[in-house]
């Protein structure tokens, strides 16, 4: 029995400590704890030490990354309207319920599904670029997360159509910068209900949505071990963590909500349908010397066309792209020489250069389902997992006091 002290000054601790255990799918924003938090309460500490082993992996010297997030994630922060909730016994919480069980979320049809919608916010807020559709796995419903590489290709795109450049006349085109003159010291060239309130002098209540607050994030690589086939007691690879992770300050909690851990894991994936240096086509004087026009965004800017010698060109139709060839200086590219591999390199299937690709596909910031099951001996959806098992505690100071013992 739980007993809230009513108006208390004096802050009690409270110490959640339990077991966590389950799958996590390479590249995938896997949650793995939740924990509910009240205003005025603060978490002095919280450790989650997890020991994670993959099933058995194909390749013997590919390595991983195994990444952990503490996020604190206001209610509000998923929907402003949430705060009916605190205000009215009669909120309708049609728009929050679960339709079906997932276990990856560890919810059952007819909860509220707080697990997914905080999971979602913060793949959002901080795995997405702007304007990005978010993706999520069709089979698990766990956001997809981008691979770590990073190469001249990165800002690679589509040529775009050129396009009819409406002329007007002069005094029309000062007139509008006249127009947008004004607008902008009125600080109102996005104008809103709010801002149009602000112009008489009424301070509105912003409505928009938070982020979620970061209060630790984990890093570690490991290389693939000696280990034993689970099914068959063969020598085989696995990768293997062994983390303990710990919030490095205490954390104020201003709002309701929830502090979720969360988990990736992501391999290293070479680079598919890259097969050449791009090396091999500088040439010339803005190649070469590029300092003479670093104040211009544009001035690096090349085309390259879909079956240059650099791209396998698995497209029947493949279009021409445009790229920075300064990124080229800045991310550099992988260098990959298989004549004599012993064994074949994990590479990345998520790519594209046709008008059917979109321009993440473009740019292979994901990982194709293929290229993951291939990570592993046995290349199914089913084995291409990591298990973990580990325990978090954590000390929470505020006016719940535990009276059942």
């Amino acid at each position: 029995m739980i007993r809230v002290e009513q108006g208390a000054p004096k802050r009690f601790n409270r110490r959640p400590n339990f077991p966590i255990a389950g799958i996590i799918r390479p590249f995938t924003l896997q949650p793995l704890s939740i924990q509910p938090v009240l205003p005025g309460e603060t978490m002095n500490s919280l450790s989650a030490k997890m020991r994670v082993i993959s099933m058995p992996v194909k390749h013997p010297l590919a390595g991983a990354w195994m990444e952990t997030w503490t996020v604190y994630v206001k209610l509000t922060d998923i929907s402003r309207d949430l705060g009916q909730m605190f205000v009215s016994d009669t909120a309708d919480n049609t728009a929050y319920i679960a339709a079906s069980d997932n276990p990856y979320f560890f919810t059952k049809a007819g909860q509220i599904d707080w697990v997914k919608m905080c999971t979602y916010k913060v793949h959002e807020s901080y795995f997405i670029h702007d304007g990005e559709s978010p993706g999520y796995q069709t089979t698990t419903l766990l956001p997809w997360i981008k691979v770590n590489n990073r190469s001249w290709y990165q800002n690679m795109m589509f040529k775009p159509a050129d396009d009819a450049v409406p002329t007007t006349d002069a005094s029309d085109t000062y007139q509008h910068l006249q127009a947008w003159q004004m607008l902008q010291q009125m600080q109102m060239t996005e104008l809103t209900y709010e801002k149009y309130l602000e112009t008489f002098g009424v301070q509105s209540v912003n409505p928009s949505q938070g982020n979620p607050e970061i209060l630790r994030f984990s890093r570690s690589w490991t290389q693939p071990v000696n280990t034993i086939e689970p099914t068959t007691g063969a020598p085989s690879s696995a990768w293997v963590w062994n983390d303990e992770i710990k919030m490095d300050k205490p954390k104020r909690f201003e709002e309701p909500g929830f502090v979720l851990t969360l988990a990736a894991v992501r391999p290293k994936l070479f680079a598919g349908g890259v097969d050449a240096t791009l090396c091999g086509n500088l040439w010339g004087f803005s190649d070469w010397y590029p300092s003479y026009n670093l104040n211009d965004p544009t001035a690096g800017v090349r085309e390259i066309l879909g079956n240059d010698p650099v791209f396998t060109t698995p497209d029947a139709t493949p279009e021409t792209l445009i790229y920075d060839h300064r990124d080229l200086l800045s991310h550099g590219e992988q260098f990959v020489n298989t004549t004599d591999a012993p064994y074949d390199l994990p590479i990345n299937d998520f790519f594209g250069q046709s008008t059917g690709a979109i321009t993440e596909q473009i740019r292979q910031e994901y990982a194709g389902s293929t290229a993951i099951n291939n990570l592993f001996t046995t290349s199914t959806f089913a084995n291409a997992v990591c298990y973990y098992d580990g325990i978090i505690q954590s000390q929470i100071a505020g006016h719940v006091t535990d009276t059942t013992r």
